[in-house]
């Protein structure tokens, strides 16, 4: 069943705090887009990725806390692509 991430199609808020403030993250995007420059032109490997992997049902994302200047990776639940609403 394919899954989508909300955060990345608009369907839900980032919402995520730092572990070192408890101030919110600013989403910064999906971590892969930082790691690799060009990713957005690829497929998402996070898709294509075995069961197996720490990653299945989740997309990274960097953020940022603006109160301490941490970068953080967090991850964000993905949701079955046939729920989203029309």
């Amino acid at each position: 069943m394919p899954e989508i991430c909300p955060v990345c199609n608009g369907l839900g808020p980032f919402v995520s705090v730092c572990i070192r403030c408890q101030n919110p993250l600013e989403d910064y995007g999906q971590l892969q887009s930082f790691l690799d420059p060009y990713a957005p032109f690829e497929e998402d490997e996070l898709a294509l990725q075995s069961e197996t992997s720490p990653y299945e049902g989740f997309c990274q994302h960097l953020a940022y806390c603006g109160n301490c200047g941490r970068l953080a990776e967090v991850k964000v639940a993905l949701m079955p692509e046939h729920s989203v609403p029309t």
